[in-house]
């Protein structure tokens, strides 16, 4: 609990992510602040805040729960054995052309496996990986955006895939099947996700970025058919990564950026030595093999440098 209420601040959040009550959880700090013999928490305003002896022994706490997660990681290893519950958080596209297609053949090879998956594209999705609330997550960067790299978290680039422009198939600039540059469509309506999502960001940048314009975005949908809908029907223009096959959607016409292209990575993300699960791994090779199956099918996507080989588990 006291590691808990040095990552999240409040005995509420704590409380929320145990499983416990806020007043059980005070009840358990304060117990342990008598077992050590000094203070270890304060009251500063609504929140927590732990004293420099609470900080002490939560660095040693978070030193001791890794030790004890790594031992019974090598354990199940020790095994072979690929059993228990992994959980993934997905991004949309990532879900529906990679992680999707694994799952039966991990289904069939791994009876005793159960993956849970969330579709999710937040902002501390990352966050929620360091603090053991999931197991494995995919996630979207842009060449604009990048994310920032964690120490405690290992990145491995699955594949990258042009961005292009959306265009409702009666535009203009939609017949002549030339490359479109950003800075023709200052005064487009656009359609982006919404405020705080990669997509919305990258939109933004690249705009300003690259052609000196703030893009005025009608719409805002994290919903990919409701983006299609505003471009065929509500002379929305966006911009699309590969794996959004906008191409195949009625009225809706897909162009290369012209000039400095956008590109978009699908990166997994796991924790710094979880790989030696035999859950986790046999997950992790899965994806890396659907995604490899998936470049081969559609050329335009680049498997990511340095991407192990799967490996068998027995």
């Amino acid at each position: 609990m006291l590691r808990e209420l040095q990552q999240r601040g409040t005995a509420g959040a704590v409380a929320e992510a145990l499983g416990y009550s806020p007043s059980a959880v005070s009840q358990q700090l304060a117990q342990l602040q008598r077992e050590v013999g000094v203070p270890l928490v304060e009251k500063v305003g609504r929140r927590l805040r732990l004293t420099p002896a609470g900080e002490v022994l939560a660095a040693r706490a978070k030193t001791l729960l890794d030790e004890a997660r790594r031992a019974e990681e090598e354990a199940l290893a020790a095994s072979g054995r690929v059993a228990g519950t992994v959980r993934i958080v997905a991004f949309q596209t990532a879900l529906l052309h990679v992680l999707a297609p694994a799952l039966p053949g991990l289904a069939s090879g791994y009876p005793d496996l159960t993956v849970d998956v969330l579709d999710e594209e937040f902002i501390r999705v990352l966050q929620a990986l360091a603090l053991q609330e999931i197991d494995v997550a995919l996630t979207d960067e842009h060449s604009q955006l990048p994310r920032v790299r964690r120490p405690e978290l290992v990145a491995e680039e699955l594949l990258s895939e042009p961005v292009r422009v959306a265009l409702p198939e009666g535009h203009p600039l939609a017949a002549s099947g030339e490359p479109v540059p950003l800075d023709a469509l200052p005064n487009e309506l656009w359609v982006a996700g919404h405020v705080g999502t990669n997509h919305a960001d990258v939109l933004e940048r690249a705009c300003l970025e690259l052609a000196g314009y703030r893009p005025d975005v009608r719409y805002r949908t994290n919903d990919i058919m409701v983006m299609f809908a505003m471009i065929a029907h509500g002379g929305a223009v966006s911009v699309m990564p590969d794996l959004a096959f906008a191409e195949q959607q009625p009225g809706v016409v897909t162009r290369p950026l012209a000039g400095e292209p956008l590109r978009r990575r699908m990166v997994m993300w796991t924790r710094v030595g979880a790989d030696v699960r035999p859950s986790v791994r046999a997950l992790l090779d899965a994806l890396r093999a659907s995604a490899g199956e998936l470049a081969a099918r559609r050329p335009s996507l680049v498997r990511g440098p340095n991407v192990p080989k799967p490996e068998c588990l027995s």
